[in-house]
């Protein structure tokens, strides 16, 4: 999503501590290579493991990797801890930032997993090695994406901006005349430039053969990966007629890439990182050609109601209520599409503010409780019709109040992420750990 980006940028900003971190939890033992049922596989539009339907509500993590960065004190034991509460719930599933590339957009050097073309930060990588590890203890398994379209991570902007070393067009920076669509256009460039595809498969293969450092692992042999990403949200431009242009290259850096992590990774599945028809022109013929390689084994769909414009009033009433609707309808075009593929559907990130758009930890979060339980009944309601929506995501797992118990050691001011699930939101919880019981119930 990419108007959720303060909370973002602030938290991947270079900011470790010089002390290591000896952490309880943290095994060196390896676990004896996995079969095949233990990896997620998809038959007749259904996700299965261990020989039964494999269906979840999740919650987007992105921050793990960096929360476990070994020189952050104190980071491994909230991610414990976070994600014993995660597990308390019923959450399966996390969807994992596992490549951020900086940033120099606004003169703003942010550390990346890809610190430059061939030179990684083992830190943050051993990070997600530890994550990984502990999500295989809870049995939960993970959607790793590999780069990003927007900005707040680096993305694609900095692989071109690699390849040509042109400067990233910045709408943010002072005195500058960038629009957001210079922006999305510089990044989508990415998608035709070999250069920026070499970094940038040049990075996919080193981690697809990397070694966990705490399970010994090879990641491509890990089913605590569900599936690999190519990117979050990645679209083919904004101006029409660039979009327009941009779309064969687009097609075939799907396909091409999905085939590349495939013949690398055969037991574990491939995913776009789509938004739907919102990241496709709005057209479904595109976001069908999207999700049509046979390397791609499911789509995927964000909804957002405010950020579209759906929602304007942050609390219920009429206008909710009309959003409500506007986003089921939106679920079932979806559905229908997938039917269409032949492939399951995920709704990998929805999300709503707490109520009146508060910011305050102890405010009431009635609305989100209560659109939360909308989208699930759409989600159960297609697994218990044995239709094509069997997973969904929620935006975004912010636990201990977005690294609260860290900010005095860090310093960093990280305004809260309006629509983050704080470890606090009761009533929020009860609803993911209620549903996540009915989902439980249909394969029991």
């Amino acid at each position: 999503m990419n108007t959720r980006t303060s909370t973002r940028r602030d938290f991947l900003k270079t900011s470790a501590l010089a002390l290591p971190l000896v952490m309880a939890g943290c095994s060196s033992i390896s676990k004896p290579a996995a079969g095949a049922g233990e990896f997620i596989s998809v038959r007749n539009r259904r996700f299965e493991r261990r020989g039964k339907p494999y269906h979840f509500i999740g919650a987007n993590f992105y921050q793990a990797a960096m929360l476990a960065d070994p020189a952050l004190l104190g980071g491994r034991a909230q991610l414990v801890r976070e994600l014993d509460m995660l597990h308390a719930v019923g959450v399966t599933n996390l969807r994992l930032l596992a490549a951020s590339e900086g940033s120099v957009a606004a003169g703003d050097k942010r550390r990346g997993i890809v610190q430059q073309p061939g030179q990684w930060d083992e830190g943050l990588l051993q990070g997600l090695d530890f994550t990984l590890a502990e999500m295989a203890r809870r049995d939960m398994t993970g959607v790793l994406y590999l780069t990003n379209y927007w900005e707040w991570s680096g993305g694609m902007a900095m692989y071109v901006h690699w390849a040509t070393g042109e400067p990233i067009p910045d709408p943010k920076q002072p005195g500058k005349k960038h629009t957001g669509a210079d922006h999305m256009n510089f990044a989508a460039r990415f998608y035709a430039m070999p250069a920026a595809q070499k970094s940038y498969r040049q990075y996919l293969a080193y981690l697809l053969n990397r070694h966990n450092t705490v399970n010994g692992r090879r990641y491509a042999d890990d089913p605590t990966v569900m599936a690999w990403q190519l990117s979050n949200e990645p679209r083919p431009g904004m101006d029409e007629a660039i979009t327009e242009a941009n779309l064969p290259a687009f097609y075939t850096w799907m396909d091409e890439t999905a085939r590349f992590i495939k013949a690398r990774a055969p037991r574990q599945l491939v995913s776009t990182g789509n938004e739907g028809t919102i990241g496709c022109l709005g057209k479904s013929d595109v976001f069908l050609k999207v999700h049509q390689s046979p390397a791609v084994d499911y789509a995927t769909l964000h909804l957002w109601v405010k950020n579209w414009g759906w929602l304007t009033e942050p609390r219920l009433g009429p206008q909710y209520e009309e959003a409500v609707a506007r986003a089921n309808h939106h679920i079932e075009q979806h559905i229908d599409l997938a039917e269409q593929l032949g492939k399951p559907l995920v709704m990998e990130e929805f999300g709503i503010d707490r109520d009146n758009a508060s910011t305050d930890p102890d405010s009431p979060t009635t609305m989100r409780d209560d659109f939360y339980e909308k989208m699930f009944h759409s989600l159960i309601g297609s697994c218990q019709a044995g239709g094509p929506l069997q997973a969904a995501n929620f935006w975004v797992w912010s636990g201990e109040g977005t690294l609260e118990a860290l900010r005095q050691r860090r310093a960093v001011r990280e305004p809260v992420d309006l629509n983050g699930v704080l470890l606090t939101d009761q009533t929020t919880l009860a609803v993911i750990r209620k549903n996540n019981a009915k989902l439980a119930s249909l394969v029991s």
